[in-house]
């Protein structure tokens, strides 16, 4: 935007700026909906101290010219001045679809810029490690992300939505509450407090799981070009949804505490970011969990410098020793951390069922967006799983899987360790259905993953982690949908490949 001017004089720094702001809202240069600078940014642009500006948006604030919805930022009202005509040749700075996958770019360390094609290009090959594991039987399974078919848990779950639409049917087979069937959010309310994170249900926002509740995050509080940082390598589906809603994004690399945070504070400070992206319990892909100094200071520098930190948890309570780690969002006290689980990936992928808890004003940010989207969620699986929960199914679910996935995890490290050749290392880490794997020196794992298709073997080659190229050495495997009979054949597969390629080079 075209700023105003600012000059020392007898009228004050702070009523400057606030008519200044005001002077372009009412005239339509910022129309409604549109997220103005933080303070601290403004007032660097502007050269003037940050209490001005905060003086400033205090008065827009009380005359209802902005809304400000705390970490989340400040908007223009939606009500105080009208919207651009439908016929005029000006478009509003708001359209926050993305382009379309075809036209995506991901970031460089300065332009943050670059061509995404050869990497939406695998995206097709590795589907295996995004989607649903098909388990079919003439293909190894090492790809695939999802949860061995749990019958007794569908059975109860089945129980459960007998009961629900038996005793609830005009309630449920009508129109839902936007933000979630309420006594499931009071459930996962009193869940999240139980593990360090103090909230109500009117803190809690119901999602069609993790990808829609991150890309309804972007679409409520990011502007096209925004910068956005994530975990390199980290997550595909965030690397998606950001850059779909038209996001900048920055990759950080990864440490064995967790993301690298000097790297974060220095990234902060040049390119000034709207949200950080981290999964801190055993991070995708890398398996790593957060050591305690790295989450003080991504805490502080949220504070400090007014970022949203966007906490994946969708993997927490994987926890193979049942001692669970507590999420970042637990020791959040300014409200910067927005945390995301998901019962789907836990329970049954076709629940679709997630959830965001955040303050009261990010949650109602976000309410007001998924109204355009997604009006009236279906009330009828929620209320089932609210059962499902409520009768202690949840509970006594994890407390079998992750014996049963202990069990394939020392399977797996076993067969790792006995068929991998020299060179290969590996982490087989506490709460993960899946290992990150290094290959020797000069091997490409794309290339490998080419080679194993043809025996029927599928992995997720690691170029598909990195947001800014990289992992040609690197690859993942899940064993979260192998038998335990079928682990060793599948590992030792893996490891014929790779002493293949080694032996070709020789």
């Amino acid at each position: 935007m075209s700023l105003f001017s600012v000059e020392r004089g007898p009228v004050p720094i702070y009523l400057q700026v606030k008519n200044g702001l005001e002077e372009l809202i009412r005239s339509g240069a910022l129309p409604p909906g549109t997220k103005l600078p933080s303070s601290r940014t403004l007032a660097r642009i502007l050269g003037i101290s940050r209490n001005s500006v905060l003086e400033a948006y205090e008065l827009l604030t009380t005359e209802g010219i902005v809304e400000a919805y705390g970490t989340a930022g400040t908007y223009v009202s939606e009500s105080c001045c009208p919207r651009l005509d439908a016929n005029s040749a000006e478009t509003s700075p708001l359209p926050l679809a993305g382009e379309g996958l075809h036209s995506l770019k991901r970031s460089q360390d300065v332009g943050l810029e670059e061509d995404l094609s050869d990497w939406l290009s695998m995206l097709p090959d590795i589907a295996g490690g995004l989607e649903l594991c098909a388990h079919d039987q003439d293909t190894m399974v090492l790809s695939g992300a999802t949860l061995a078919f749990d019958r007794l848990s569908a059975e109860r779950l089945r129980s459960c939505l007998n009961y629900v639409l038996t005793n609830y049917p005009h309630k449920l087979l009508a129109y839902g509450d936007t933000e979630g069937y309420r006594p499931l959010r009071q459930w996962l309310a009193a869940y999240m407090t139980d593990r360090g994170v103090v909230t109500s249900a009117d803190e809690v926002l119901l999602t069609g799981g993790f990808q829609q509740g991150l890309t309804l995050l972007g679409s409520t509080f990011l502007n096209p070009g925004d910068v956005v940082l994530t975990e390199n390598p980290g997550y595909p589906g965030v690397l998606m949804c950001l850059l779909h809603g038209g996001a900048k994004v920055k990759g950080i690399d990864m440490t064995p505490y967790g993301v690298n945070a000097s790297q974060v504070e220095d990234t902060i400070s040049r390119l000034h970011p709207r949200f950080l992206c981290v999964m801190p319990f055993c991070q995708n892909p890398t398996g790593v969990t957060m050591d305690t100094q790295t989450r003080k200071c991504l805490l502080k520098l949220a504070k400090d410098e007014e970022v949203m930190i966007i906490e994946n948890g969708f993997t927490d309570e994987l926890s193979y020793s049942g001692r669970l780690v507590p999420p970042l969002k637990a020791e959040d006290r300014k409200g910067c951390v927005v945390y995301m689980g998901s019962l789907s990936d836990i329970l049954f992928p076709g629940l679709r069922i997630g959830w965001i808890t955040a303050s009261r004003s990010i949650i109602q940010a976000l309410a007001l967006s998924k109204r355009a989207i997604d009006p009236f969620s279906s009330p009828v699986l929620q209320a089932a799983c609210y059962e499902f929960c409520r009768q202690g199914y949840f509970a006594t679910h994890l407390a079998r899987i992750r014996k049963v996935y202990s069990r394939k995890r020392e399977l797996v490290s076993q067969a790792l360790q006995k068929h991998l050749p020299s060179g290969t290392g590996f982490r087989v880490s506490e709460g993960r259905m899946s290992v990150w794997v290094i290959l020797p020196e000069g091997m490409n794992s794309t290339e490998l993953y080419r080679e194993g298709q043809a025996l029927g073997a599928s992995f997720v080659p690691g170029a598909a982690f990195f947001v800014n190229g990289g992992g040609e050495r690197n690859l993942l495997i899940s064993y979260a949908g192998s038998s335990e009979q079928g682990i060793m054949q599948e590992i030792k597969t893996l490891g014929d490949l790779v002493s293949r390629r080694i032996s070709s080079r020789a």
